[in-house]
């Protein structure tokens, strides 16, 4: 693999990568923690070559043979390409040391996890990888946990994690660090609480084991990572001149606070900071550690993933594909604005974070154009995403009495979306895993909201005057167009 600015080995990272071992199992080696995770650690690699902090990369969807394939071709080395405005920085990102996908040989990868060198397990599955019903338990009916259950399979992280656990239980092995870097309200204590249910289930003795040897520190992780196009790698070879077969491109804003609660070991990261160009100045972003993520999570869930969704599906129904030229709709950058707005009195006092800064910094993060990134995207996993984005602050907002007009938009935008053709009668691909379900309701009962919004809160479905404002948005929606119900929506806050 050639580059027109020499080999891809000779512009590689100033690190010996033979060397350190793997101290990081990583669940889930998609876009964003390779833009993310795998960049802090590549930079504290680089000022501290000799520690054992590589990641050892495990897929379990049938999706990461090739992308894995792909970067063992690599050497495990890819491009990271960050872009603001009219400024692109390329890095040369090396602290994947290898990968292996877990189902074709679950014991080779037990046993490497299970290794006393793993310290650290992370993941970023999504939301939907955690199998949690609406009451945020285990759901044991799912046909890929019932699978991991009643045997020895691995189709979820729930049933690797209580592998490794049942290996290291069985060979006094070391403890070992859970770290969720999904978007995943309280996502540690989550994955605890769903890990240790799934224990429960299988092997009594193992949950006992998990409970006292390992830890799951929340965290919160920020940084708008589009999927990987053509158009991006076509990017790549034409501005970094490398021709990278599996890129990643992001924006320049980068953001982890993580809570310091690791049960053997971690890299130290305090040591360390990445420098990210914006098109200002340069910023320097450390890890920031904190005894409590709470109020971040809930900064960020509540207005950056949840203005995604309040985007997503008006934008889509509007004829828009991508997120800048969404954006630079007026009355698109209204409502996202509006949104936030509703939502904001559900956010907590966040220690340095002036929030007004905070929301006008996210709208012009979303209207990016020079990542490109898809409206699509932020749609799929909706019944997932408004469950853990949307419908707390809505339910919040809802007992204090408080409007939620621009809420009820975004809920019958959704509906009206599932009914899979947009407005101008293009076929929609409904990306859900609960897709049956809802394109059936929203197809069969399509003036009624009611029986779509069951699926994501049945308080939210039974609630009169919520039900009552989404079905009117759904009437306006269909009377109106999208653009018109819109905007007027925007014109009746005065």
């Amino acid at each position: 693999m050639q580059s027109t600015q020499g080999t891809w080995q000779a512009s590689g990272p100033p690190y010996n990568r033979a060397q350190p071992g793997c101290g990081i199992a990583h669940i889930g080696v998609g876009n964003f923690v390779r833009s993310h995770l795998a960049l802090f650690l590549d930079q504290y690699l680089r000022s501290s070559p000799d520690e054992e902090w590589m990641i050892y990369g495990v897929g379990l969807r049938e999706a990461d043979v090739a992308l894995f394939e792909a970067l063992r071709r690599q050497d495990y080395l890819y491009t990271l390409t960050e872009r603001a405005g009219s400024q692109t920085a390329c890095r040369l990102i090396g602290s994947i040391k290898e990968a292996a996908y877990a189902p074709a040989n679950p014991q080779q990868v037990i046993q490497r996890l299970a290794a006393d060198p793993i310290k650290i397990i992370s993941l970023t599955v999504t939301e939907k990888g955690y199998y949690d019903t609406q009451a945020g338990d285990l759901d044991v009916e799912h046909p890929e946990v019932r699978a991991d259950l009643d045997g020895d399979s691995i189709n979820t992280a729930l049933g690797l994690l209580f592998q490794v656990a049942l290996a290291r239980q069985a060979t006094n092995g070391q403890p070992f660090t859970m770290l969720s870097c999904d978007n995943v309200p309280g996502n540690g204590e989550r994955l605890r609480h769903l890990l240790l249910q799934f224990a429960e289930l299988k092997e009594r003795a193992v949950a006992d084991w998990i409970r006292t040897h390992t830890t799951c520190p929340n965290s919160m992780v920020d940084r708008i990572t589009p999927g990987v196009t053509d158009e991006t790698r076509a990017f790549v070879r034409a501005t970094c001149g490398i021709d990278d077969s599996c890129p990643v491109m992001s924006e320049a804003y980068l953001q982890w606070v993580v809570e310091d609660t690791f049960i053997n070991g971690r890299p130290h990261f305090e040591q360390i900071t990445v420098p990210v160009a914006l098109e200002s100045h340069t910023l320097a972003v450390p890890v920031q550690f904190t005894s409590d993520a709470a109020p971040y999570e809930k900064l960020k869930m509540r207005l950056l993933n949840g203005g995604h969704s309040a985007l997503a599906y008006v934008a889509y129904l509007m004829g828009f594909r991508h997120v800048d030229e969404a954006m630079a709709d007026p009355t698109l950058r209204r409502f996202v604005q509006r949104y936030m707005d509703e939502v904001t009195p559900t956010i907590p006092n966040v220690p340095g974070i002036d929030i007004t800064i905070y929301k006008a910094t996210l709208i012009e993060r979303f209207a990016n154009t020079a990542i490109r990134d898809q409206v699509q995207r932020l749609a799929e996993d909706g019944s997932t995403k408004l469950r853990n984005f949307v419908i707390p602050p809505l339910e919040e907002l809802l007992a204090a009495g408080r409007p939620v007009q621009a809420i009820a938009f975004v809920l019958a935008a959704w509906c009206r979306y599932l009914r899979g053709a947009d407005e101008q009668n293009q076929p929609i691909t409904i990306v859900d895993p609960l897709h049956e379900v809802l394109t059936e309701r929203a197809q069969r009962q399509p003036t009624d909201p009611r029986p779509v919004l069951a699926v994501i809160g049945e308080a939210i479905a039974t609630n009169s005057s919520l039900a009552a404002a989404v079905q009117a948005c759904l009437d306006t929606i269909a009377t109106m167009g999208t653009r018109r119900a819109c905007a007027m929506l925007l014109a009746e806050r005065g």
